[in-house]
Formats: structure tokens, C-alpha cells, sequence
């Protein structure tokens, strides 16, 4: 069925204008992508999706985690969070083809609750779990993406073929990661909901007592829980998510160097640029002075 799902993205991206470096999102939620070259780490933050490698293969990193995956295989992304990506296969013989869909989680639910036997979840389920995928759910995602170039609007078709996308991972070897994320008093649920806090409060200093206990856990539970989730702890988790506002505020020449590091939450101005050097391996004024050349 790679076969298949190799013809839509082939069709849709020669319907594209344009050559090479191509990242095409035809519905909302849904990303074709293509590059004829190996990548640099990107980062960026994940959110919670299924990404298929196509042809070539990519690499994520999240925190000390490194996954690998290639034609065939799928990224399965619990919840949102920072992590780094690059591609590792490309040529212009064989460029490297991806297609990502986000995965709504409340019609995970409403797929799980139909399921007889229902998945049993992973207790200490992580936040990106690599998977080979079996023939339906590659023709699936074949279908939805063949689907984003007959139904414009994406509302006659593609809610259908979502809700059977969710069925075939919650049913296949994505099954317990997947039903992690869709039961919503499941330990991945409640890592997640730790995770929008910190979204909403990053600025604010790290207080691991407090979130330890609005998931119901103790703090020894709760960094264990988190680090199994996310590849790092809540205290790293923060750092990535200041930085990456702090390099989105330097790409839009919205404020200078100290600034950004004001504006996140850093009191330290050289803190700030060893973590920044170190994070993305440039400077923060290299952000902010070559934003338009900067390596991605």
C-alpha cells in the first residue's frame, strides 16, 4: 500500500508550482512535504499528529531520545512538545517525501469508546513512539491524501477518513501509544495537561510541586512520568519552549537580544546566549542579524 500513498503525494506535489524544497498543506491539519537534500535539525514545537515517512528517512530528537524512521514508517506524536527534526535520505534521484496529520484527540475518544476489546494503554507511554505501519492505515492515509486534491474543502471526505484513521490506530501496533493519548485519565493525558500549563506559564519560574499535584501524582512520580512522556525534564522542557519563543521573537525582528531574554523569562543575559548557541548552534544575534539566511 506504500505504493499507493507514494502516487497521491507524487500527484499532489506535481500539481504544485514549484521545484524542489516543497511544504504544501491542501487541508488544514495536513502536511505534504518534499526536499531533494539532507536536512540540518529543525526545531520546532511537535504537536500531537501522525507523520509518515514516504520515501528517505528522518531523524527527531526530544531531549536525549533519537528516533529514527523511514519509508513505511510513522512518527506518532502524544502531545505537544519541543523536539528537534531533520531529514537523513534525500537526493534528487529519490527525494525524501512526508505526509502529517494531525490527530484531533476528542474523536480518538469518541473511536476508542466504540472499540470491543478497547486497546490497553501504556502506562509510561511516551510522547513520540516510531511505528511500522501496516497496509490499511497506509492506504488510509493514501486515501486522505488523495482525497485533500478531489474534495477542496475537505468536508465531504476527509472527516470520514479521519475517523478511520484513528480506527486503524487504535487497533494496529500504534494501538496502546495512541489509546495513551485518547484516554483522557490516562498518565499521558495528564502530562499533557502539565504540558499546556507550562505552554501558558513558561515565562513564569518552574514549580514542579504545584504541577506534580494538579496530576494527581507525587513530584518522584511526576519527573519520572514527565521524562518517559517528553525525553526530558519539566525544568529542560521549559528551557526549549522560552528559547523557541525567543527565536521566533529574534526571526521577526520584533525586539533585540536582551529583550528576547527579558521577554521569556531569562534574568541572565548570559545564560540566555550559552542555551541559545547551544540549543539551535548559532548565536542569538545570528537570529536576529541573518533570519532570512539562517540555516533551518
Amino acid at each position: 500500500m506504500l505504493t499507493r500513498l507514494h502516487s497521491a503525494v507524487d500527484n499532489l506535489l506535481s500539481r504544485s508550482a514549484g521545484e524542489g524544497d516543497r511544504v504544501l498543506s491542501p487541508l488544514p491539519g495536513l502536511i505534504v512535504s518534499t526536499t531533494t537534500r539532507a536536512r540540518m535539525p529543525s526545531h520546532a514545537l511537535y504537536r500531537p499528529a501522525l507523520g509518515v515517512v514516504v520515501q528517505g528517512a528522518k531523524q527527531v530528537l526530544a531531549g536525549r531520545r533519537i528516533l529514527d524512521y523511514r519509508a513505511g514508517q510513522g512518527l506518532v506524536t502524544g502531545l505537544a512538545m519541543p523536539a528537534s527534526g531533520r531529514v537523513l535520505t534525500a537526493s534528487r534521484a529519490r527525494p525524501f517525501m512526508g505526509v502529517s496529520i494531525e490527530l484531533d484527540t476528542s474523536l480518538l475518544q469518541q473511536v476508542l469508546a466504540g472499540l470491543d476489546p478497547a486497546p490497553s494503554p501504556l502506562v509510561a507511554a511516551a510522547g513520540l513512539s516510531v511505528h511500522t505501519l501496516p497496509p490499511p492505515l497506509l492506504d488510509c492515509v493514501a486515501r486522505i491524501v488523495e482525497a485533500a486534491q478531489i474534495d477542496a474543502t475537505g468536508g465531504v471526505l476527509v472527516p470520514t477518513l479521519l475517523r478511520e484513521l484513528g480506527y486503524w490506530l487504535l487497533t494496529g501496533p500504534t494501538g496502546p501509544d495512541v489509546a495513551a493519548m485518547a484516554r483522557p485519565e490516562g498518565t499521558l493525558q495528564r502530562i499533557a495537561d502539565a504540558v499546556v500549563h507550562l505552554r501558558r506559564h513558561f515565562r513564569q519560574p518552574l514549580q514542579v510541586d504545584a504541577l506534580a499535584a494538579a496530576s494527581h501524582m507525587s513530584v518522584s512520580l511526576f519527573y519520572r512520568r514527565f521524562r518517559a512522556a517528553t525525553g526530558m525534564s519539566p525544568l529542560q522542557f521549559q528551557k526549549q519552549l522560552r528559547l523557541l519563543e525567543a527565536r521566533r521573537l529574534l526571526e521577526t525582528r520584533s525586539v533585540n537580544v536582551t529583550a528576547a531574554a527579558l521577554a521569556v523569562g531569562y534574568e541572565s543575559l548570559s545564560q540566555f546566549s550559552r542555551e541559545y548557541q547551544r540549543s539551535f548552534g548559532h548565536s542569538a544575534r545570528h537570529s536576529l542579524q541573518g533570519s532570512a539566511s539562517a540555516p533551518d
